[in-house]
């Protein structure tokens, strides 16, 4: 059976005990895998899936990132990163971590997982990290705030090239245009509200449009997943539903920013094997176009990456319908890169 194992260590913001744990394996370990959990939820969701892995083989490690579970001390930090370089200190605690396991399974693959928000972390982990790293898979990725353009479309024309203004050639669409205004709006209540406000107006911008796709909506998380019993578990969960502070939409669009950029694409490491998973009626992807869109720009740089949409599936597809099969495609990743 695998075992739990609970810990804290001290942040790269030298103020918080950031909480993580681990599965083991009750025998041979064969890698070892971290996870980076999304926006708006915690490390203990994942307990399904590292027990999974562990059966397998597998240590895996995860920690409660800046503003979220168990790292945040109150409901006041949830979803507060941090006064400076939020997401940045976010990148070097999971780079803590790594070096932490690293140092107790030496002679082991290491591979990084990130789901949603994760995912983005993790490609700025891979960028600065790569070669600590066997192998990255990225789920529920996007390439900009797509459930936002929308919004954008019904102001007009002349706004969205206001907000596409800082952005150049191969860059320019209404996903990105959408991470300029949460930065513009998010500085913009920063500086009238203090960046510990809960704006619903950042808040509908980044998910308002997320279950418009969906017919006979029963919560308004229905687009995490079609399984009723996952999502009715989240809408319970006081970790999980919580309103993003200001810091917390504007770091988010920051490390979008900073992943969404030819910048990324040109210095990403062409050798590093990278898996691109999603749900093609996941909204936060834009039901596939904008993974799809990340996919083919790693193609276009020489990557090497591989891609899998899943019919139907949404957003959390370690807790859809179908992640049995999302299990068994992760597992057959981690296994072909092993001996790389």
């Amino acid at each position: 059976m695998p075992s739990f194992h609970d810990f804290r260590f001290l942040s790269t913001d030298g103020k918080h005990k950031v909480f993580a744990r681990e599965c083991t394996p009750d025998g041979e370990v064969r890698a070892v895998l971290q996870i980076a959990h999304g926006v708006a939820e915690h490390i203990y969701r994942y307990a399904p899936f590292m027990e999974f892995l562990a059966d397998n083989g597998f240590v895996v490690v995860a920690n409660d990132h800046l503003g979220h579970g168990k790292t945040a001390e109150n409901e006041q930090e949830l979803c507060f990163f941090a006064e400076k370089d939020g997401w940045n200190d976010v990148v070097s605690d999971m780079d803590q971590l790594h070096k932490l396991t690293a140092a107790k399974y030496p002679d082991v693959p290491y591979f990084l997982f990130g789901h949603s928000m994760g995912s983005f972390l993790a490609r700025a982990y891979a960028l600065r990290h790569g070669s600590e790293c066997r192998a990255f898979v990225f789920i529920g990725t996007a390439d900009g705030f797509e459930s936002a353009a929308a919004d954008i479309i019904e102001k007009g024309a002349g706004f969205a090239g206001r907000l596409t203004s800082k952005l150049t050639g191969k860059e320019t669409n209404l996903g990105r245009a959408a991470i300029t205004a949460m930065l513009t709006q998010g500085e913009i209540l920063k500086k009238v509200k203090g960046e510990r406000y809960r704006s619903e107006l950042l808040n509908k911008l980044g998910f308002g449009r997320n279950n418009e796709r969906i017919e006979n909506c029963r919560t308004e998380y229905d687009w995490i997943s079609r399984d009723e019993e996952i999502v009715e578990k989240y809408a319970a969960d006081e970790l999980c539903t919580f309103v993003f502070t200001v810091n917390g939409f504007i770091n988010l669009a920051e490390v979008l920013w900073y992943v969404s950029n030819d910048k990324w694409y040109t210095n990403l490491r062409k050798d590093l094997p990278l898996l691109l998973l999603a749900g093609d009626a996941d909204p936060v992807g834009n039901y596939g176009k904008g993974v799809r869109s990340v996919y083919e720009k790693l193609c276009e740089y020489r990557c090497d990456a591989s891609m899998k949409l899943y019919e139907g599936a949404r957003h959390e597809l370690l807790n859809e319908l179908c992640r049995e099969e999302v299990y068994g495609d992760i597992l057959e990743f981690i296994s072909a890169n092993l001996f790389n």
